[in-house]
């Protein structure tokens, strides 16, 4: 099939067109060009910025595709130019959607499932809130991309991810654990870390992905992706330790106090207040997905991110040295009004 991948050259998109030219699809990807990939002269190139609304039309004019799988849509304009560029000229449009279009909805429950997306939307916080932005904005790019499937039968289907970890992550939110648990000092946890989540690999949306491509089932439909095993950050934590060959020195400590300083939750990117758990019945039953295990794609993702990765640690391991005197004072805090309280129930009794 001839497939256009809007993105595609850094971490999932990367990933896309490996298994996409693996199964003998004929590829093309329309970027900025400003990633460098190692694709050859194996895929078309169309460079253009998806920012620019008539760039963005006049380099893809005319042209048809069999399929789409737009990686980079985050505002509903976005996905409104790609409706009325590839109508009548797509066989399948896919759009790589997130979880955050859950986390704007309220008191959303778990596990959260497809139809979840309907639920009412929180206000807007006062504040500067960047997920609520993000969330309400690929909400909008659902909307647009549902319209058109209902008005005009526009061959849409959505994946909604959650977090998405593997090889050649580039957010290194992941690596920001493995790091810390390799240095030698404790690691903190917010709230000890017992937010619950389900992550997914992304070798498994990849797959997923390119095994449905021109599904008719799929069409008009979307669906949540995520692994099966349903664990709290800690427990990720100690199996990213276990996988590593480390103890996990973890200390436990109250978000609220962390938000208090300059490094804030940032040192701990997978902690939440609330649980973040997908349902996949629906993906498991049309698209035939299976997660693979935790155990085998952790492993998988550690052991790349150290023989492989040569980049710059990440952003939030700034703070580390600030860490590492915070875990030693406030245990030391914690310790010493213990033997206070202690020593005043002796007295007292």
């Amino acid at each position: 099939m001839r497939v256009l991948v809007i993105g595609g050259t850094k971490f999932l998109g990367y990933h896309l067109v490996r298994e996409l030219l693996s199964q003998g699809h004929e590829v093309t990807l329309f970027n900025r060009g400003q990633t460098p990939d190692d694709f050859g002269s194996v895929v078309e190139r169309i460079h253009g910025d998806r920012n620019e609304p008539h760039e963005f039309r006049t380099r893809l004019k005319g042209l048809e595709f069999e399929v789409v799988v737009d990686m980079i849509a985050y505002r509903g304009e976005d996905s409104r130019q790609a409706v009325n560029i590839f109508s009548g000229r797509v066989g399948h449009f896919i759009h790589i959607s997130t979880a955050a279009v859950y986390i704007v909805t309220r008191d959303f429950p778990c596990p959260l499932r497809e139809s979840d997306f309907d639920r009412a939307i929180l206000p807007q916080p006062v504040s500067h809130d960047g997920l609520w932005l993000y969330g309400t904005n690929k909400r909008d790019c659902e909307l647009v991309l549902r319209e058109a499937y209902e008005s005009r039968g526009f061959p849409v289907t959505i994946f909604r991810l959650p977090v998405v970890i593997g090889e050649r992550d580039y957010t290194l939110r992941a690596y920001s654990y493995f790091l810390r648990l390799t240095d030698g000092g404790p690691l903190l946890l917010p709230d000890a870390g017992l937010n619950v989540s389900t992550h997914v690999y992304q070798g498994d949306v990849v797959k997923t992905v390119v095994g449905n491509l021109m599904n008719a089932k799929a069409l008009g439909q979307a669906y949540n992706l995520a692994m099966e095993e349903i664990l709290s950050l800690r427990a990720f934590v100690q199996e990213a330790a276990r996988i590593i060959g480390k103890k996990a020195a973890l200390i436990d400590i109250p978000s609220r106090f962390l938000e208090e300083l300059p490094c804030g939750t940032s040192i701990s990117p997978f902690s939440g207040r609330r649980p973040l758990v997908l349902a996949v019945d629906k993906a498991r039953q049309d698209l035939n997905f299976r997660a693979t295990p935790l155990a085998v794609w952790l492993k998988k993702t550690i052991e790349w991110f150290f023989s492989e990765y040569n980049g710059p640690p990440p952003e939030n391991y700034r703070w580390r040295s600030l860490e590492l005197n915070l875990a030693q004072r406030f245990g030391e805090t914690m310790e010493k009004l213990k033997q206070e309280i202690l020593s005043q129930e002796v007295k007292d009794g």
